[in-house]
Parts: structure tokens; C-alpha cells; sequence
């Protein structure tokens, strides 16, 4: 058997992206499998789709939504279908099989400070019912259970925990430790009277030593310069929306160059939160809050770009199912914004390579996305991106979170002109 260099592996997992991508929704899994049998090989694909194939161990979605209506799907279909090389074996040898999943549930902030609401002591007036359904659903669980993870929660406060003044990501994580050890028997459990067996002290040390963890991790202060390269990209693609003599071809052209220059890469999915706002943000309420630009915009923005940044985060995880053979990521919210934003960017599929740690993400609109990006990429920029010593100095250039603040204030500046 001939070996595999990485550099054919990478290209083999782009041609696996690409068969999805040009696969017609309307077909069957089977036959994208079949049809590209020596593509997917080695890799594992999470499928969403509202074709459910038999022939494929499947999981549906709507039927976890529909138990528990506070958790908002990561995927875009009603169900979803999962392939690796050894299944796909085992399913044409047995015609059926069972594949464990690993069922994952991340809180956004509003959902994890109902947590320390209810932990306190405190009314969660008309969230009480939801709430308890979402406490029971963690608890009771889904086939062999639901994990419960908060990491992005600290992630996203976690500028604001080092603030002295500022108690409430501490007290928020405190409850969710303390969470772990709650006391819960179906038929006796109630929700305005929850029984921890562990204590507050005990519980605000574990959330201090995650604090610590966060803190000193160079895994997580990458995520937090990728999340600033995300909101550099939502920047820049607002203001040139404000500029009304560009067309979308230009402001793609002009988007990329941008993300060359400014983040030394080619930031594609970061791109592509922008394409979906520069061509079709009218169309999706998910983007209201920026619509018009005012006062309040720039503290909109960066919400926005966190919860854009929460599909990245997932894309993360996917590769890190602990129980499972595959990863399935709900978010826990109050509101729908994640559910606007699961219409404004649907999630098709997801391609796993563990050799390599690689994750693709590949979004329902992908083709039409390519299209506009190919016929807005003139033959200069084409040269800068397929260059192969300028690709070395992009990759040399490593940004420091400081580099990122400057370009930050930069865009901010100029986005004030606006506001």
C-alpha cells in the first residue's frame, strides 16, 4: 500500500469537502458514500439532512428539540447521519448497526446565569418551567446521557472574571460546579427547593481552579485571538457594507485582501459569516442588530461575533468526543438568536480527519458561497493566495493578541465615523 504524504492527505480531505458540497441535498447519503468511497476513507462525516437514510445509523434532532425546547441544534436538518470507514464495513456486512454518540449541551451567557439565578436563591419567574425542562433533560439524559459543558461560557467571560470588581463570571461558574453534585430524583425533584451535596466553599474552589486553568491555558488564549480575528473580519465586512458605490464582488475582493494583510491567512469561514451578511443579511433577523448602525452598534457587534465564534467553537469539539464514536453539540439558550442564526448559516455537514486534527465545516449554501468567492478573487489576488513563498510569510507572521487589539481600534475608529 502506497503511503500517504500529508500533503496529499490535505488535498484528499478538500476533494471530500467537495464531493459534499456539490452532492444534491435531495440525494441519498448512500449514494454520496458510494460515489466517492476512496475519498471519505480514513475520515468521519457527520451529515445533517431531513432525509433520513435507513440504510445509516441516524440520530434525530427534532426529537431532541421537540423533548426539550430550550436546546438549539448545531446542525441544520431534522436528523443526522454519520459515516467512518469501519461502520461503513459493518453496515454492509449486517445491513444495520448502532454507532454511540457523544451528546454535548454548551450554555450561552444568558442560559449559564440562570443557573447562578437559581442556585441563589432567586426567581427565574417566567423561565421556571423551561429551566426545570432543561435541568431534567441534563439530568435524565439521552440514550447514555448528555454531557454538560461550560468551557465556552468561561471563554467568553473570561476577560471580564479577571476584572476585581466584577463577581458575576465567578459566581456564574461557581453554580455550574456546584451543578454537578445536585441532589435529583425524578419523581421527588423540585425546582424551587435544589439540594446540593456539595458545599459553597468547595464549589467556589473547583470554579477557582478552573478560572486558573482558563487563565494559563495557550489553548484558550488561541481561542480568544481567533474569536478577535472572526470580529475583524465582521468589522471590516460592515463597514464596506457602508460603502454604497462597492458591489459584492469588490467587497469580497477587498474582504480577502483584508484578511491576507490583517490576519496573515485566508480566513474562510470567517469569510463566509461575512458573505452571508454582505449578500443576504436583509434576509435574516439574525442580523437586525446591525442592521442600521447607531450608538449601541459596536457593543452589538461584538456579540454578534461571539455567537458566530460558537460555531467555531463547536467545530472545535467535534473532534473530541470522549464516549461516543461521534460528537452531536446542542447550545442551551433563552433566547433565539441561536436559532436565527442556525437559518442565517446552516451547518450541512462536518468532516473529521483525526490523524491530522483537522475539521471541515461545510454550510448548506456552500456552492453558491464558492461561486460568488471564485468570480470575486481577480487574477492578481489569485497569485497572492496560490504563491507559494508568500504563503510561507503568512505563515511565519504569528500575531500577538496586542497586534490583533491595534487592528481592532482601527476598525472600531472607523466604524465610529458611521455611528
Amino acid at each position: 500500500m502506497v503511503t500517504e504524504t500529508p500533503q496529499q492527505r490535505i488535498m484528499r480531505l478538500q476533494h471530500a469537502t467537495n464531493a459534499v458540497v456539490m452532492h444534491d441535498p435531495s440525494d441519498s447519503f448512500t449514494n454520496l458514500i458510494e460515489n466517492n468511497e476512496s475519498l471519505f476513507r480514513g475520515f468521519r462525516l457527520v451529515y445533517s439532512t431531513n432525509n433520513l437514510d435507513a440504510e445509516f445509523s441516524h440520530s434525530s434532532l427534532r426529537e431532541i428539540e421537540e423533548h426539550c425546547p430550550t436546546l438549539k441544534k448545531y446542525f441544520y436538518g431534522t436528523g443526522l447521519l454519520f459515516y467512518s470507514e469501519n461502520h461503513y464495513e459493518d453496515t454492509k456486512r449486517k445491513g444495520r448497526i448502532e454507532i454511540p454518540l457523544d451528546y454535548s449541551l454548551s450554555l450561552d451567557s444568558n442560559a449559564a446565569e440562570r443557573f447562578r439565578v437559581w442556585e441563589g436563591g432567586g426567581s427565574l419567574d417566567k423561565e421556571e418551567n423551561r429551566f426545570e425542562g432543561l435541568v431534567r433533560f441534563i439530568k435524565e439524559g439521552k440514550e447514555q446521557g448528555f454531557n454538560f459543558d461550560y468551557s465556552f461560557f468561561i471563554i467568553e467571560n473570561l476577560i471580564d472574571s479577571m476584572k476585581p470588581e466584577n463577581h458575576r463570571p465567578f459566581n456564574t461558574i461557581r453554580a455550574l460546579k456546584r451543578f454537578d453534585y445536585l441532589e435529583y430524583e425524578k419523581d421527588s425533584f423540585d425546582i424551587r427547593n435544589p439540594k446540593f451535596s456539595e458545599s459553597l466553599e468547595a464549589s467556589g474552589q473547583r470554579a477557582i481552579e478552573a478560572l486558573h486553568a482558563f487563565h494559563s491555558s495557550s489553548e484558550i488564549k488561541g481561542f480568544l485571538d481567533r474569536r478577535m480575528g472572526l470580529y475583524l473580519i465582521l468589522l471590516k465586512a460592515i463597514l464596506l457594507r457602508e460603502q454604497k458605490d462597492l458591489n459584492l464582488n469588490k467587497q469580497m475582493e477587498l474582504l480577502v485582501e483584508y484578511s491576507l494583510d490583517a490576519l496573515g491567512a485566508f480566513a474562510k469561514t470567517e469569510i463566509y459569516f461575512a458573505w452571508k451578511l454582505l449578500k443576504h443579511g436583509k434576509n435574516f433577523r439574525f442580523f437586525d442588530p446591525i442592521s442600521q448602525l447607531g450608538k449601541k452598534s459596536l457593543h452589538k457587534i461584538k456579540g454578534m461575533a461571539w455567537d458566530l465564534f460558537a460555531i467555531r467553537y463547536q467545530e472545535t469539539l467535534a473532534s473530541k468526543s470522549n464516549i461516543g464514536d461521534f460528537y452531536v453539540p446542542f447550545f442551551a439558550s433563552f433566547d433565539n438568536r441561536f436559532v436565527e442564526l442556525t437559518k442565517a448559516c446552516p451547518i450541512r455537514a462536518v468532516i473529521i480527519d483525526d490523524i491530522d486534527k483537522r475539521v471541515m465545516t461545510i454550510y448548506l449554501d456552500e456552492y453558491e458561497f464558492m461561486v460568488d468567492l471564485n468570480e470575486s478573487i481577480s487574477p492578481e489576488l489569485n497569485h497572492r493566495l496560490q504563491d507559494p513563498d508568500e504563503k510561507i510569510k503568512r505563515m511565519s507572521r504569528k500575531l500577538t493578541a496586542a497586534d490583533l487589539k491595534l487592528k481592532a481600534d482601527e476598525l472600531e475608529l472607523a466604524l465610529s465615523e458611521y455611528c
